[in-house]
Order: C-alpha cells, then structure tokens, then sequence
C-alpha cells in the first residue's frame, strides 16, 4: 500500500521545543490528587542553562522549521510565530529579515467541485511586458514581502508580522487584477496559507506552511489543496531545488504559482499546474512539435527554454507525480495525497490543456463544468485515467520469460537452454512457434563471457557484444510448453582466433518484443519483454556459476525513467544484460565507419562500455566535451550534450544510481581497463589501447584537462594496455586519497545534499 504523506517531523519537533520551553508552573494536572508528601525532601531540578554555543545559522546542515501560530490583528495583518532549530535540535538565534521571504495566499473555490480549488497570492507585483520576450501585456504575477515587523526572540522562535494588510491592497494592484478577472478580496471564511523561504543556508533549507481559517482560526478539520507530494518530485529531482535552490516544496510552490500568475515576457502562466505539464512534455507539446517553443523569462529576463526537453518516461504516467488512494494505492514507492486521485477524476481546461496545447479550440468551445459528460467513465470519450493507459506497457505485463535449463557449458560445447515464454496473469505458456505475436527474430538468446568483467572474446564477430540465436525459428518444442535451443556458437576453448579460451562464468539472456495490435487500429506495435538473465560456470572449480558484480540497482534507474526500454524495444529492465555488449571492450567503431551523419569528436571510435557510457550520458551538463555515440547500422549519431539531456537530480549523488558500495573505491580487482582503440585486429583484445578503470570512470563525467592530469599525476593511464594493468606495470593510486576513509572519500564527496 502506498505511503500516506504525514508531516511527523515537524509535529515532533513542535512537541520537543514547547516541551523544553515551558508555559506556566508546577508538575501537577489540574484536578489530579497530589499524594502524600516524600519523606524526603525533594531536590529542586537544575536550572535550565540556555545553550552557550546555539546553532549559526549559515552553518546548519539541516534547517527545522516550525510555523506555530498565524493570527490577523485589526488591520488585517497577519502575524506569524515560528521557530528554527537545526538537525540537532539545537536553537538558531542568528536568524535576521535578510534571511527570510514570506507568502500569504488564499485558497479559492473552483466550479468543478468540493474537493478542487485554486490558491489566489495576496502580494504581487506587476510585470512590465515588451523589454524581452513576445509578451505585449503586462501582468500580475505573485511574488514575497519581508519588508513587515520582525522579531528574534533570541530563543530560536521568531515573529514576522506581515506589512500587506488582506482587506486593503495597493490600488495598482487590485485594478491590474480586475482587468484579468481576479479575485484578490479578502475572504476570511476561506482556508488561508503562510509559507517562509528561507535563504543565506546553501547545505539545507525549508519551507514551511501553515494553513488556517481567519474567520474561526481553525487548523484541522478545514479544507486544503495537496495534489502532489514533494517526495514523488524528488524520485526524480534529487531534491526538486528551485529559485536558487531554496524553494524546495510543493505547498510552498503553489502559493505563488496559481492561476492569478503570468509570466508577462512570454504570455505564459505559470500556474504550477500548467508550467509543470508543459516544461515536462517539454519537445513532445504539440505545440513544440509544430515548430514553436515554450519558454519562461525568469530572474532579471532570463530566458528559460523548455522546447528541447525531452521527459525521460511516458509522459501519460500521471501518476508518478500526483497519487491517491484510487490511482496510487498500489505503489510502495509513492506518497498518496488527499486530492492526488483528482488528475483521473476532474478535468479542467488549464491542466488538460497544458499538454494538449492543441486542443484549445476544442476547450474554449465546451464550459469546463461540462467536461465530465464526455471525460468520464460514462462518457463518449471514456475517463481520464483510461485516456492515460500506456496499453504497450499494459500489453508487456501479459509476456514473461524464463530460462528453466542451461546445459553443454565447458569449453568448445555448443549451450543448450531450455526456456518458455507464459502470461504471468493467466499461468498460461504461449506457442512461440505458431503465435502470430512471436515473428522470426522478435525474441533472441543471447550468450556472454566472462561474469568478472564481460568482453566475449572469441565471439567471432567484429566486435564485443553477445552472440545471440533466434529463439523462434532455431528452438525446438519440448511439448511442454517449453523450448530448448542450441546456441550454434560453442564457448570458446582457444582453437579459433585470437586464441583465448574462455573462463570462469558465463550469462544467458532473452530479449525481444512480441508484436500485437493493443488499440484494434490495424497497426502492430512492439511489445517490450522484460529481459532475463542467468549465470552459467565454465570452469569454475566448485562448478558454481559467479554472478556478474551489481553496482547499480534497476529500481533506482526505474525512479526516474519508470521503464527502461531501448534499442528498438528489445532490451528492458535488465542491467546485467545491458552490460553483456555494454561491456569494457565494445565499441561503435564498427557503425562509426558507415555513420550517416559522422559524429564531430575526431574520434576514430568511443567506448560504449556501460560504466563510461551512462556517465557520459548522464552528465552531460558538466562534461566539457559532449559524448557522441553512434547507433544501430550507423543511421542515428547520438549527442549527448546539454540541449538533448537535462538530469533532473543532483550529478554529486552516486547514490541515486549506485548501491551503496558500488561507486567506492578501491574498484573489484576483475573490473577492467576500458577499450579507446582496438587496434588493428578487432577480435583480439591483446592489441588494445585502453584507459585504467578509475580513470575511464571518472573521466566520463570529469572530463576537462585539469582533472584528467590530476589523474594521470596519480598513476592513472589513458593510453596504456590490460596487460601493462595486469602485471602491475601501471597502478592507479586513486584510492589513496578517494579510498573508504581517505582524506576525498569517494563516498563522502559524492552524496545527497
């Protein structure tokens, strides 16, 4: 079951510091009989000594606010009480109005029902339209004050009394709401939102809100808006830092990006709901596709374009960002939230169309109460959630492979695997041999060597991938439900070229993707099968086969991408088949020389060794010299540079990725050197030229002059050989200062902020 959002924390807290500060006297409930005296008399407790040394604030690693209470006093001022520890619980006495911005808004019905409503802001100011932009008119757009009454009680609690009295706006600013029909009257009856930034703390920060009803100030029991957690952000965002990195959550976003607020350089609103869909589908907004662009003008008129931004999982995932009960109660991974079910239950005009920005014309003809006749579970069109299916993916649940048997696995065998394909749902095993989803070569066996580090020598191909069989035309029925096939070729036992006899553990891998018609247009599509692997032992001496190491979990790369299928669908939801081609000694010289649009690195060929390569990829907003990969047959050159990839989360944090241990150093003794050249004879890895494995890893994120020197400084090589590595001729000295408790712990400087 999905977690329920719970603000646990900060209501300790707010135990923990009224309880150490006191209110009134005694030990004694009213009412409650005392007892008879002790018989000896009771010591007086020790002063309460203030802490001598309280927290500087600008040193904090973790901010823990509290806001405590929020009255209006008689000029409808609101006054706010609040307190700041940090994560030891130890007071934060240093706190001034240079550190603080605060949000007052109001949250207003909607027509489309009980349980949806919009925040309106209190304070604005009004964007001069026409220095930048395409913008023509000006307008309002929500902003913070600081420029109240604020007080340090020199105890870690703090009041701000707001200068922005609710009942009597600027002039200004209520005509300029009235020419956009907004409504900015103050409306005390309506649940009420306060919310502080806090700046001047680059290792923390916080947000913190409170929510009332002025007119009986009640806290519970009121009615408020939260839609998307801040946590199902951060599955991505790593965490979702805005603004200057101090705007961090969703409760506080929303206060200034509602509805009444525009960005007049472009003519955009950035109502949360309607900046985040756009910025997301990002490339894919129709509007994008047909050749404009969806761009915000930010701080000082900087020009945020979102049109190349390409969403990196199906954008009809809906419910990776916003989740109830309904949609999301079955996600472990996900915080459910009060009105999350809201996206697959109420349409409006302003969220649907913000990634249906071709619609409008369809939107503007219809009232927005009257969405649901069609956009709903008895409507023409269906509901909202079923508009949502990804009926690929659904299509994918029905297919599972398994590999039962892998026999013949010495030196100079031909393998034998036995393996089925079944509907996980129905327990039933399909008839690959005459199922019309199953065409030749739509599912394959792969075979790879060795599991230490995978290089395939002896594949007899003119690079390092795999060696696969159609697992269709070349398998044989058992009657069973089951299939065996012959992998035609046999582990190499050195007889053939180069002369290497494979050892240790081998891997079998199923890839494929059926194809079936999901949505009865007539039309075919690939259906991803999620690939499976297993190990085998060659000659290992116990004859227990040893898994390849694991480095990286799946669900971690599934937080952000929710499926990871690639290579025309083939390849899903299987590290360690990846790596069986994505291994240290492949690379894409073989499509690099027939390459349609030639890459413009000077490169003769570049690794695509998986260690290197997600790297390079990953990081391409730090890289100095963007990776460029060509793809299957040479058609598609693959840039990954700031335009095409923009990692949502922090590139400090292996973690997000890595096992705790996967990214540390020293590197396993198997892991090796990462092929650069492959020399004249490509079947032989003898001839490369390789870069030292921390070197190659490091270097694919750090990749500027400065750092590859220190590391060549430090033992690693980028030009040397796997035989140089093996005899210790080179040694990378990394560790030394990057080890486990080293001086630059590898593991200390690459974690969350």
């Amino acid at each position: 079951m999905g977690k329920v959002a719970l603000n646990g924390l900060t209501a300790t807290l707010f135990v923990l510091l009224v309880a150490c500060g006191g209110g009134g006297g005694g030990d004694r409930a009213e009412g409650v009989d005392p007892g008879p005296p002790p018989s000896v008399p009771t010591p007086p407790p020790p002063p309460v000594i203030p802490n001598p040394d309280p927290a500087p604030y600008a040193q904090a690693l973790e901010l823990l606010a509290t806001i405590t209470e929020v009255t209006l006093d008689a000029d409808n001022r609101a006054t706010v009480d609040f307190q700041l520890t940090d994560g030891n619980g130890t007071a934060i006495t240093d706190l001034t109005i240079d550190n603080l911005r605060f949000v007052i808004a109001k949250l207003q019905a909607s027509p489309l029902g009980n349980l949806t409503g919009t925040w309106q802001s209190y304070v604005n100011r009004i964007e001069r339209a026409g220095s930048v932009g395409p913008g023509t008119e000006d307008k309002l757009q929500a902003t913070y004050e600081r420029d109240g009454e604020f007080t340090n009680h020199e105890d870690g609690t703090y009041t701000y009394r707001f200068a922005t009295m609710l009942d009597a706006l600027p002039a200004e600013i209520l005509a300029q709401a009235e020419t956009e029909g907004l409504d900015l009257g103050f409306e005390a009856s309506r649940t009420h939102r306060v919310a502080i930034q806090f700046d001047g703390n680059d290792a923390t920060t916080a947000n913190p809100h409170y929510d009332w009803v002025p007119a009986t100030g009640a806290t519970t029991g009121i009615f408020t808006m939260d839609i998307a957690a801040t946590a199902n952000c951060n599955n991505c965002h790593d965490p979702l830092a805005i603004h200057g990195s101090n705007r961090r959550e969703i409760q506080y976003c929303v206060a200034c990006h509602n509805a009444g607020s525009t960005d007049a350089n472009s003519g955009n609103s950035v109502d949360l709901k309607v900046l985040i869909h756009k910025l997301h589908r990002g490339a894919s907004l129709p509007s994008v596709a047909a050749g404009g662009e969806y761009a915000i003008w930010g701080f000082r008129d900087s020009k945020h374009d979102y049109s190349s931004l390409h969403y990196p999982q199906d954008i009809r995932n809906c419910v990776n960002c916003h989740a109830g009960t309904a949609t999301g109660g079955d996600r472990d991974d996900l915080v459910l939230t009060s009105q999350g079910d809201n996206w697959a239950e109420v349409a409006s005009g302003a969220a649907c169309g913000s990634c249906h920005d071709d619609a409008f014309d369809h939107i503007d003809r219809n009232e927005e109460t009257a969405c649901a006749s069609c956009h709903s579970e008895s409507g023409f069109v269906g509901s909202i959630a079923n508009s949502h299916r990804n009926l690929v993916r659904e299509a994918s649940e029905t297919y599972a492979a398994e590999i039962l048997d892998v026999s013949n696995t010495t030196p100079g065998e031909n393998p034998v695997v036995t393996f089925k394909i079944s509907n996980p749902l129905t327990g039933e095993d399909y008839a690959i041999k005459n199922n019309p989803a199953f065409a030749p070569f739509s599912v394959r066996i792969g075979m790879a060597w060795a599991t230490d580090d995978f290089t395939n020598t002896g594949n007899e191909q003119d690079n390092a991938s795999n060696s696969q069989a159609d697992a269709i035309t070349d398998s044989v029925d058992n009657g069973d439900g089951s299939y065996s096939l012959t992998l035609p070729l046999a582990i190499p036992d050195g007889s053939k070229a180069p002369g290497i006899a494979a050892s240790g553990s081998g891997a079998i891998t199923i890839e494929g993707h059926p194809t079936i018609d999901v949505d009865g247009d007539g039309e075919v599509e690939n259906i991803p099968l999620t690939n499976v692997h297993t190990f085998f032992s060659i000659d290992e001496a116990d004859g227990t086969a040893v898994a390849r190491r694991n480095s990286v979990e799946l669900q971690s790369c599934l937080a952000c991408h929710s499926t990871l299928s690639l290579h025309g669908d083939n390849r899903t939801d299987d590290l360690t088949g990846c790596a069986t081609c994505h291994n240290p000694r492949n690379t894409d010289k073989r499509v690099r020389e027939v390459a349609m649009d030639p890459p413009t690195d000077g490169k003769d060929e570049e690794s695509i060794d998986f260690k290197t390569l997600i790297h390079g990829i990953h990081a391409a907003a730090i890289r100095q010299n963007p990776l460029e990969v060509v793809g299957f047959r040479g058609f598609s050159t693959h840039r990954y540079n700031e335009e095409a990839v923009h990692y949502p989360g922090d590139l400090s944090n292996c973690t997000a990725c890595h096992t705790d241990s996967g990214f540390t150093l020293p590197l396993a003794d198997s892991v090796l050197g990462t092929t650069i050249d492959t020399g004249s004879d490509r079947a032989d890895p003898g001839d490369d030229v390789v870069v030292t494995p921390t070197a190659a890893v490091c270097a694919s994120c750090h990749d500027t002059q400065v750092a590859i020197s220190h590391m060549v400084s430090n033992g690693g090589n980028f030009s040397t050989s796997q035989a140089a590595i093996d005899s210790g001729e080179v040694i990378e000295e990394c560790s030394v200062c990057h080890g486990s408790g080293r001086v630059s712990d590898v593991s200390v400087v690459h974690t969350p902020r």
